[in-house]
């Protein structure tokens, strides 16, 4: 049974709607109540028009806007294609519970069976002056940066690209300076730190919703209007003297957030 939607995204067309607009709601709901399944491919520009009988121009239309709500693809030279709608799922904090062998990401694409695609690399480089706010830090003090971008799915698709800088200071020449070489290069942050000793305890994100740059739609293979979540989040340890947190690595996160779910589960003391 499709899902009850309302005003602008209600699942049924009105009479008194734009053409292109109906169209798309009907595609949607079909999508939804699964007699379009993911993959599968939509009628062409021309097929519409004789189906619909609308100009090419409506015809259009509704597939764009079929595609800005997420239900749709295009790729280039072949066609429309329904989405896939399932989205990963993120549950903060258990995902940063210690003992967990293996980084975050491989953990959400083996509990979806998704493919994941993982692309990264580390350089040496000095802190900006927002990172090194954030870490407690001198700007130009020495860091490494670490670039990710994953893609995940059936097929996979981008789902999140990111920056994590942690200090020198703390992880130079030690086992774990560089994040995915050594023994402890599989491990997730709390494990990967607590194998040089020091305890994470802590960890913020700070969420931002908003609109991608036209160069992270582009990177992330999604509509200019489709809201992207940015997490700026920061892991932090006992300072060794006692006095307050300090700061071990921090990142900025960007998910397209229709690919995301992200779940919190907290305990109230």
């Amino acid at each position: 049974m499709s899902e009850l939607l309302f005003g602008e995204h209600a699942d049924f067309p009105s009479d008194d709607e734009p053409r292109y607009k109906q169209i798309a709601k009907e595609y949607r709901r079909r999508i939804i109540d699964g007699d379009l399944q993911d993959g599968e491919k939509l009628p062409s520009e021309a097929q519409l028009c004789d189906i619909h009988n609308v100009s090419a121009i409506t015809a259009r239309a509704a597939m764009k806007l079929l595609r800005e709500w997420g239900f749709a693809n295009g790729i280039r030279g072949k066609g429309v294609f329904v989405r896939r709608l399932d989205k990963l799922t993120r549950i903060a904090p258990q995902r940063y519970f210690r003992g967990q062998e293996v980084r975050t990401y491989v953990r959400e694409a083996e509990a979806s069976g998704a493919k994941l695609d993982v692309q990264h690399e580390t350089i040496r480089t000095t802190a900006p002056a927002d990172i090194a706010k954030r870490l407690g830090i001198a700007e130009g003090d020495p860091v490494t940066c670490t670039r990710y971008f994953i893609r995940m799915g059936n097929p996979a698709q981008p789902v999140t690209s990111s920056q994590a800088w942690e200090p020198l200071a703390i992880t130079g020449g030690t086992d774990i300076e560089l994040p995915h070489e050594g023994e402890h290069a599989n491990k997730g942050i709390v494990d990967r730190f607590g194998a040089i000793g020091l305890h994470v305890n802590q960890v913020e994100e700070v969420l931002d919703i908003r609109t991608p740059t036209p160069e992270e739609a582009r990177a992330l293979e999604m509509p200019p209007t489709r809201p992207l979540v940015e997490i700026h989040q920061t892991f932090r340890v006992a300072d060794r003297h006692g006095a307050e947190d300090l700061a071990v690595e921090t990142a900025d996160i960007l998910f397209p957030a229709d690919r995301y779910e992200l779940r919190y589960v907290m305990e109230i003391h």
